[in-house]
């Protein structure tokens, strides 16, 4: 834009446009026609007109400021311009056990994200329990790359995290508690820890494991549970699973060294049914992003057991059990040992944690018969 040579650009003509001020400072050419615009909504004036009148009043504070008569609306707009874009706030879902991950030893990978994003991050404090971190930015590039750097940060550690649930199918019957309690002493007598062996309140079969660290977590578990029992009586044909525990195997090839021992759960009518159930269960689960099949199973359908024995479960803070010593169960006598029959009649969603009765806490269930 070309100035014209005849205005003074310090007191220029203004002209306020549905409440807008502009400064005139090039003419319009003579060949444009000229906008129709209503004259309610233009006002016309000149800054040298105000000051003449001002020195005629003989006020002292006067002073030569070419933006001194300008209506506030067009001070604001200018200083508004002069200003930083503004800061927008808000709430990033985030479990609150991952937040430490987002600070970083003394704060370095905070600050390193803020740096890198251009972004305040407000990580709430660990007593008050928020699954989500609060973040101030100046544009949606800005988010979008932050929650995606926060995004990479919580999957890899919930990764390094230990499962926090499981599905699985509750295994009851009082024959089974009767001979699993014989089957604790036989173990105890070859020198095997009680707390090795499993106890009948918490025997079950595995559909999968589920890292959930959230309220909100849970909750999505809680929901697919009952989201896909509506498909049970199609997958069971409207039939109870009435099924037999029995017999004696181990994870490895080695009798002296085991690490988990387990008894095989049959169906009675010899069906399918029943791995049907858990290989569409675990599917179900793991379509909706709740279980990982890196995490729970190593062929192509699970493997219907019951543990009975878990070197693991002798473990402490500071010490790993080692193996035992299965030969003699594993022999003749033994091996072929039946546990006794029962009627599978829930699926569950329990905590890995269990209550003062030593049974695990159960989050949601769903029928099977």
């Amino acid at each position: 834009m070309q100035i014209d040579e005849g205005i003074d650009i310090m007191s220029p003509e203004l002209r306020t446009v549905n409440g807008s001020v502009y400064r005139v400072l090039c003419p319009r050419p003579d060949h444009l026609p000229v906008p129709t615009v209503p004259s309610s909504n233009i006002s016309t004036t000149t800054t040298r007109h105000h000051q003449n009148q001002k020195r005629s009043r003989g006020e002292e504070s006067w002073r030569a400021d070419p933006y001194e008569d300008e209506p506030n609306t067009c001070k604001v707009a200018a200083a508004a311009a002069a200003e930083s874009p503004t800061w927008v706030t808000k709430e990033i879902s985030t479990p609150s056990h991952f937040h430490k991950y987002i600070v970083g030893r003394g704060g370095s990978v905070k600050s390193r994200l803020e740096k890198e994003t251009g972004t305040q991050i407000d990580v709430p404090k660990p007593r008050e329990n928020k699954d989500f971190v609060r973040v101030k930015y100046q544009s949606e590039e800005a988010l979008s790359s932050l929650a995606f750097r926060i995004e990479s940060i919580v999957e890899s550690a919930k990764k390094r995290e230990r499962p926090t649930h499981f599905v699985c199918i509750p295994v009851k019957s009082p024959d089974i508690t009767e001979n699993l309690a014989k089957f604790r002493d036989l173990c105890a007598d070859e020198g095997i820890s009680p707390q090795l062996v499993q106890i009948p309140a918490k025997l079950h079969i595995t559909i999968g494991v589920l890292k959930l660290f959230s309220e909100k977590e849970v909750s999505a578990a809680r929901d697919a549970l009952a989201q896909f029992a509506p498909q049970i009586p199609y997958i069971l044909c409207g039939k109870p699973l009435r099924a037999s525990l029995k017999n004696l195997e181990i994870m490895n090839d080695e009798p002296g060294a085991v690490r988990v021992l387990f008894s095989e759960l049959v169906l009675l009518d010899k069906s399918e049914r029943l791995q049907n159930l858990a290989d569409q269960c675990f599917q179900f689960f793991v379509d909706r992003g709740l279980m990982s099949e890196e995490n729970n199973r190593n062929s192509s359908s699970i493997k219907i057991h019951c543990t009975l024995i878990n070197a693991r479960w002798g473990n402490t803070d500071t010490q790993r059990h080692g193996p035992v010593d299965a030969t003699n169960l594993l022999s003749e006598e033994f091996e072929m040992q039946e546990f006794g029959d029962c009627v599978l009649e829930k699926l569950d969603l329990n905590e890995m944690s269990t209550d003062r009765n030593k049974e695990y806490r159960n989050v949601s269930s769903v029928s099977l018969v």
